[in-house]
């Protein structure tokens, strides 16, 4: 019996036997020295003055249950434990708890681990999951979205608008591209700067942004150029979208001088045949391209579908 005595007195973890009433009835050594009592202090006391008193409640209810259901278990798995110092202090705890049948008695032996530094540890690992993940986040929206306007950048575009071209391919569906360039921005940017012309496009942007379905994909192609992808719409609900979305940017207002923009617009019709999508992508920008033109040639401010195109004037000068 006395080196079971010596290993319960000596051994590194925290140690108390507890009866069926939950006071304590045994403490070693490093159990004064985690909590700062003297083990006379200790002694027929309930376990409950080494818990915050915010848990004192719930764990006279789960010692009962636990004395009437005894077996070995850990706490702290799926919720955080903390004790309570003689100082007042607190810390967080791992507890293991083993049944004991002593003399007719049932006891419980109360194991108990500090685990500040692991906890701490644990933390310092979840704060910079957490800056890791924002940062990747940031990262993918800079990778992603063009600086200025926050809208799609050309290289998000593409694959998003693949992926449109293959949904519609499989859904039997008409897929739309508008092309869409402000009219005469060299002149806003001569007459009034590169600020002001940033403000244009960034007013440009939220306003093709707000104007467009929730479902559109919506990007800046590059300088002052913007591009719409759109699923199922018919070559009339096409012209109807570029129209409103030339209108939307018309009624734009506070600018230094009033904005207009050019809109070219491209449909593919269903498919029955497999196709390439990026063949078929780049198809269609070019057309919505040549519409876009033949708008601007026209007399700008206005809507042009590639299918309506009678002459591919030459291309005005911005």
């Amino acid at each position: 019996m006395e080196i079971y005595q010596h290993i319960f007195e000596y051994t590194p973890d925290t140690l108390f036997v507890i009866d069926q009433g939950g006071r304590v009835i045994l403490a070693n050594a490093q159990a004064e020295t985690l909590f700062g009592y003297d083990r006379s202090e200790l002694i027929n006391q309930p376990v409950e003055m080494l818990i915050p008193a915010r848990f004192s409640a719930l764990h006279i209810d789960h010692r009962a249950r636990y004395i009437t259901q005894a077996h070995s278990r850990s706490m702290g798995g799926a919720a955080e434990l903390f004790a309570l110092r003689k100082d007042g202090s607190e810390f967080p705890v791992d507890i293991m708890l083993s049944p004991m049948l002593l003399h007719g008695d049932q006891l419980v032996l109360c194991v108990v681990r500090d685990i500040t530094e692991r906890k701490a540890a644990q933390d310092a690992l979840a704060r910079q999951t957490t800056e890791l993940r924002q940062l990747h986040a940031e990262l993918e929206l800079l990778a992603n979205h063009d600086g200025l306007t926050g809208l799609y950048n050309w290289r998000a575009f593409y694959e998003y608008a693949e992926q449109m071209l293959k949904t519609a391919h499989r859904r039997q569906e008409n897929a739309t591209l508008l092309m869409i360039d402000l009219d005469h921005f060299k002149q806003i940017n001569d007459r009034f700067g590169h600020a002001e012309g940033d403000r244009v496009l960034q007013a440009v942007a939220s306003t093709l942004k707000a104007a467009a379905r929730e479902n559109d994909i919506v990007a800046r192609h590059g300088g002052e150029e913007f591009v719409v992808a759109a699923l199922g719409l018919s070559e009339a609900e096409s012209l109807m979208a570029a129209e409103r979305l030339r209108a939307a940017v018309a009624a734009i207002e506070n600018m230094k001088t009033r904005i207009t923009t050019s809109v070219g617009i491209a449909t593919l019709t269903p498919q029955t045949q497999k196709y390439e999508t990026r063949r078929i992508l780049a198809e269609l920008l070019d057309k919505a391209d040549q519409a876009l033109y033949a708008a601007k040639h026209n007399g700008r401010n206005q809507v042009c579908h590639f299918n309506r195109l009678t002459d591919l004037a030459q291309p005005a000068t911005s």
